[in-house]
């Protein structure tokens, strides 16, 4: 097999990460494994793309290795590879990732314990990188990899805890004299050793005197029977477990633990919460030592708004309580909280993270041990004043502060409770005027949301819930198109208040708006969305459908709907019918409904409604209520009762999944293969000195106005369907093709289905036309899906290859006014040469790519791949443009010079260089 090129690999890879799994059904996974690591042998292929082959092992290794021995071989490999490696600055960075690329590997497949010699090989290997501290022997470049060996033993240590636990003195030792910036690394390394070690001697039973002391002097091999014996030890917790040594043992400890908070002022906020974690944990395991060490650590932490700080003072709180914060603490706690809610500094995500401290807080004397959501008893509707959402908060915000204080309101009363719940209606009645104004999707969900939590906490204050249901109605009688909010608040508040009767009276209202419209065409216009309430009414067996069963006869009676057959429609109504018919008060509605069947069988003009009117019509006529009510229950997976009723109406030698409308093929049976584009010649246009300046102050302006017309660009992407590979007799004949197509990312407008009349295996491939309208031209990926019939009358899905949509199939020419003449053209990239020149505040780039080629090689390059998009040609200098829908450009003077073709390129949107770098690499490598 041939070796592999950078770009290849890097396609591959990407391949491969967009759907692993579809990747693997077309590649054996020992074939692609072996690949890779034939790959990373290869000094051919470049560091860069090694560590993307690299990430592939971090990402899905349960992918990669089917079983365990493929992936102790590959770890074997990986770190024959490592020690082949030189310490040089160039391959630093691929050495890093060698390493967590192992680790990745023997972990995530159970190779890390002690029969396997590459696993001990490994931990050996890492303890010898970090212990050349201060980088006296490999220098200041090897720093990378000794923090990424300190935070492979880091993970290892928190995979399988106690495993570092007999080396604690010599893990002391080296944080204790590391001087450089990686001695927060070895800190946090240490901590995390020292914690699993203390909570192991914990555990056992009576430690003897003198253990504690043993531990910290520990300098032994590595203790491999942890790694099989304690995977599952539990985190350690407040009273979980106990470590009751001498005050004079434990003065070491303390000594210890002192130093390390001493250290915590130099490391990052991140690395401090950590570090404060592991402390916190042994201090509660160790009972002889005080919580009071932390003292001199609030002093800070009171006062920072860096939320990793916040963490760890919650951490302390939630574990020591009162034996570390006093009444005093708490109060000052829960203001500050309140204060960092609304801090002008902080971004939104942060804001919302204080908001739920505030209902998670752990208390010094919790009156509730409920996990969920519970207030802190300090804090009272004063305190919380300042935090009533308005209209200008962002719904998230609203929505938070809201729920927030309905439970402040809730847990106290008196004036100020009364007067916030007053306020918090007002500001719901602010969002039903806007939603009443301005029907956006945004304030609409926010403002349902929002009545969503008035009525959890405040269901029982009648004049509110009098007044809400009005306005709620009203809201739908001026926009029925709400219908699903409507449905979906009811859902909720059904779920949540069980029995509570709002969500009855607020259907029954609705019903009454419904069945009281008269039949015209202004209220046909909304019967979908009328439909839809009327069928979830009939869901309430406490609701009398008698109304609504008239209404339906009024609407087929009286319009044009049966004549029209709408299947949507049609299929509406009988929506509506199938719960009626499982009320139970159907007797007083019977004759009505009976004669609405009938209607619909006769006059309606879509013979699937028919038919199904038909069916409940004769279940209506034929079946018990009891009977007929479990029938139309029925689902595939439904439970016992629903089977036996499906054995009424079926034997039970009947296969039910012959019953699916739409079967899925074993294997793909369809292909899409693209058609290479024609070339149209050359269209070279040699340089005029002597043409007319046609540069104005208008010149730039009218060539945007007429780029606008590219934003909604379709580009046209030519392909073949055609059989793939032998298929079975029953698909050499298939009618009714339907095309679907799945964007996998955001680039692109949604992609219209394809329907082709037939496809015969003895006739020539379908040509396909795919559009596309970029929203960003970045290269992509399509999923591809074809729903046909077979001669059989059978419905069959099958899956396509993906298709892949290039970077070079994204460019079109300059779109020139046609009020130009062709020569505008040079002095257009002339100007859009000068504006796209790189600065600071804007997104313009320039760059240049060179390849080794002759003058007459790159004519040749030119006419094959770029002859549409030259703008010029004068003096063996080509000047090209590029466009890329819907507003991008690139630029390109395109020279050889001593026999290498030189690209200067200039580009208003610098993230499109790596894949033009990578299109060039591609088309000059063919030369």
């Amino acid at each position: 097999m041939a070796e592999r090129s950078n770009t290849s690999w890097s396609r591959e890879v990407a391949s491969f990460c967009s759907s692993p799994k579809l990747f693997l059904t077309s590649n054996s996974v020992e074939v692609f494994l072996d690949e890779l690591l034939k790959g990373l042998h290869n000094e051919s292929v470049h560091e860069q793309t090694k560590i993307l082959m690299l990430d592939l092992f971090l990402e899905f290794p349960s992918l990669l290795f089917p079983d365990q021995k493929a992936a102790k071989d590959t770890a074997e490999i990986l770190m024959i590879m490592i020690q082949q490696k030189s310490n040089s600055v160039k391959s630093m960075t691929l050495r890093c990732h060698l390493l967590l690329a192992i680790e990745t590997v023997l972990i995530t497949t159970d190779n890390f314990n002690s029969n396997c010699n590459t696993a001990q090989e490994f931990a050996s290997l890492l303890f010898l990188i970090i212990s050349d501290i201060n980088d006296k022997k490999q220098g200041i470049s090897n720093r990378p990899l000794r923090i990424t060996a300190c935070e492979c033993l880091r993970e290892l240590e928190t995979c399988y805890p106690g495993f570092l636990s007999q080396r604690i003195e010599k893990l002391y030792s080296l944080q204790q004299h590391e001087f450089s910036p990686v001695h927060q690394s070895y800190t946090l390394l240490y901590s995390v050793a020292l914690k699993n070690a203390i909570q192991i001697l914990a555990q056992k039973e009576g430690p003897s005197d003198g253990s504690l002391k043993s531990m910290l002097m520990g300098n032994e091999s590595f203790f491999w029977s942890t790694t099989e014996d304690l995977r599952d030890l539990r985190p350690a917790c407040g009273e979980q477990f106990l470590l009751l040594p001498s005050n004079t043992e434990t003065k070491e400890l303390k000594s210890i633990l002192a130093l390390l908070l001493e250290d915590s002022y130099l490391f990052t906020p991140v690395a401090q919460n950590s570090l404060f974690w592991q402390i916190i944990q042994v201090v509660a395991m160790v009972r002889t030592i005080s919580p009071v060490i932390f003292k001199s650590q609030l002093v800070r932490l009171f006062g920072t708004k860096d939320v990793s700080f916040f963490h760890s003072i919650l951490q302390m709180k939630a574990v020591f309580t009162d034996s570390l914060f006093t009444a005093e603490d708490e109060n000052f706690l829960l203001q500050r909280l309140v204060g960092m809610t609304q801090h002008p500094l902080l971004c939104t995500p942060l804001k919302l993270f204080y908001l739920d401290c505030l209902l998670h807080f752990p208390e010094n004397r919790p009156l509730n041990s409920n996990p969920e959501e519970n207030l802190p008893v300090l804090l009272t509707p004063q305190m919380t004043s300042s935090l009533f959402p308005t209209i200008f908060n962002d719904s998230s915000t609203m929505l938070c502060r809201q729920n927030l204080l309905s439970m402040v309101f809730l847990e106290n009363e008196g004036f100020h409770s009364e007067r916030g719940i007053g306020l918090l209606f007002e500001h719901m009645m602010s969002l039903y005027n806007m939603v009443h104004k301005n029907n956006n999707r945004e304030i609409t969900t926010t403002f349902f949301r929002t009545v969503f939590l008035f009525v959890r906490y405040f269901n029982y204050c009648e004049k509110y819930m009098e007044s809400l249901t009005k306005s709620l109605i009203e809201l739908y009688k001026s926009d029925s198109a709400l219908a699903p909010y409507f449905i979906n608040l009811i859902n909720q508040m059904q779920n949540l208040l069980e029995f509570h009767t709002w969500p009855v009276s607020l259907l029954k209202a609705l019903q009454k708006q419904i069945v009281d419209l008269t039949v015209d065409k202004h209220n046909m216009t909304f019967l979908e969305w009328h439909l839809k309430i009327l069928s979830r009414v009939a869901q309430e067996n406490i609701i009398t459908q008698k109304s609504t069963v008239l209404f339906l006869k009024r609407v087929v009676l009286h319009s044009d709907i049966c004549q029209k057959g709408d299947w949507r429609t049609g299929n509406a109504i009988l929506s509506v019918c199938k719960h009626v018919l499982q009320h139970q008060h159907l007797n007083s509605v019977f004759m009505d409904v009976a004669n609405l069947l009938q209607y619909l069988v006769h006059r309606f003009e879509d013979i699937d409604i028919q038919d199904r009117a038909r069916l409940y019509y004769i279940l209506l006529t034929n079946v018990s209520s009891d009977k007929l009510g479990k029938i139309l229950t029925m689902s595939p997976s439904g439970s016992q009762s629903k089977t036996r009723s499906l054995s009424s109406i079926m034997t039970e030698s009947e296969n039910f999944s012959t019953l699916l409308t739409i079967q899925n093929t074993e294997k793909p049976i369809l292909n899409l293969s693209p058609i290479c584009k024609d070339s149209n010649g050359p269209l070279f246009c040699s340089e005029d000195p002597t043409v007319e300046n046609l540069i104005t102050s208008h010149f730039l302006e009218d060539y945007y106005e007429q780029l606008n017309g590219l934003r909604s660009c379709l580009l046209s992407l030519k392909y073949l369907l055609s059989f793939k590979g032998n298929i079975a007799p029953k698909y050499h004949k298939l009618f009714c093709i339907a095309l679907q197509f799945e964007l996998t990312d955001c680039n692109y407008e949604p992609i219209s289905g394809i329907n082709i009349p037939c496809l015969l295996i003895d006739k020539e491939p379908t040509k396909v036309s795919i559009h596309l309208v970029p929203k960003e031209p970045y290269p992509s990926v399509l999923l591809v899906t074809a729903t046909y019939s077979t001669q059989d009358g059978m419905t069959y899905c099958t899956k396509l290859e993906p298709l892949h949509i290039k970077f070079s199939e994204l460019f079109i020419p300059l779109p020139l006014p046609t009020s130009w003449s062709p020569e505008a053209g040079h002095q257009l990239f002339d100007r859009l040469w000068e504006k796209f020149q790189p600065g600071e505040s804007s997104q313009s780039e320039e760059s240049i790519f060179c390849y080794e080629m002759s003058e007459k090689l790159l004519n040749i390059l030119m006419l094959s791949y770029f002859s549409n998009f030259v703008i010029s040609y004068h003096s063996d200098v080509y000047k090209v443009g590029l466009c890329l829908p819907p507003q991008f450009h690139i630029l390109m003077i395109v020279k050889a010079q001593d026999g290498t073709a030189i690209f200067s390129i200039r580009t208003d949107n610098w993230k499109f260089l790596p894949y033009l770098n990578t299109y060039l690499l591609d088309v000059t490598s063919q030369k």
